[in-house]
């Protein structure tokens, strides 16, 4: 995964960010997610310098839950990150360890966060513009001792105002991770609304999707007015375990 001068996050300077130069480094790290099948093990990862200037790098470990439906990170002391900060030279790369240092669950899947963020240097008395901190959240799953799996249900509901809500929890003991899903008329014929970005759903945890689909601006959407548009509707979608179709009926 490669950062370049990236301002997605900061959508509200993207004005004043077209008039002043931005000053940011560049990184890159793989693999871009760390699997662990017991304690005893260790994950290296590569990052790598792809800017023309050193670049202070600072890692951490933090527990990672989902709560309302938004990803939550705590800072944790169960995973052992070796460097805690090094300095990547110009076209330079570093290797990051990582270690559990607790148990694993017996029957439920554990999540964590690695988080290396660019440590803001001194910028030049020359220069006249933004400097911005790049930041990257690496994965971090370790198995159970028993076989873990998800088990992820989907609800559809309308609220007050007529939106279409849809709702995923995942009551299995693993994290599935959905690539994309699309919700069609009942015979498959009319996309309702599609949903290309891809979502880690945790174990024990929901998330939430609300769309206008009455009056709906998102990719291959279609009124909901006219036959077959009231429900029940028709899911597909890809997970890491492959493709699903399923019934989604609105409930009450």
């Amino acid at each position: 995964m490669k950062l370049r001068k990236n301002v997605s996050a900061w959508a509200g300077l993207a004005a004043l960010l077209a008039l002043s130069p931005a000053l940011a480094g560049t990184f890159t790290i793989s693999p871009l997610r760390v699997d662990f099948a017991d304690a005893t093990g260790m994950a290296v990862l590569t990052v790598r310098n792809e800017d023309g200037k050193p670049v202070v790098v600072q890692t951490q470990g933090l527990a990672w839950s989902q709560e309302g439906g938004q990803d939550a990170l705590t800072p944790s002391r169960d995973l052992l990150v070796s460097p805690a900060v090094f300095t990547l030279p110009a076209g330079g790369s570093q290797l990051v360890r990582v270690a559990l240092r607790r148990d694993v669950d017996p029957a439920r899947e554990l999540t964590y966060r690695l988080l290396l963020q660019e440590v803001p240097q001194v910028a030049s008395p020359d220069f006249n513009g933004l400097q911005i901190v790049l930041r990257l959240s690496v994965p971090v799953f370790v198995e159970p001792r028993a076989p873990a799996t998800p088990q992820v249900a989907w609800i559809a509901t309308r609220d007050g105002d007529g939106k279409l809500s849809l709702s995923a929890r995942n009551d299995g003991t693993a994290h599935a991770r959905i690539h994309r899903f699309s919700v069609k008329t009942a015979d498959g014929a009319a996309t309702v609304f599609d949903q290309p970005e891809l979502a880690y759903l945790l174990p024990g945890s929901s998330r939430h999707w609300t769309f206008d689909d009455n009056n709906n601006t998102r990719l291959n959407a279609q009124p909901t007015t006219g036959p077959g548009m009231a429900g029940p509707y028709r899911l597909e979608g890809t997970t890491d375990l492959g493709s699903f179709v399923t019934e989604l009926p609105l409930a009450d």
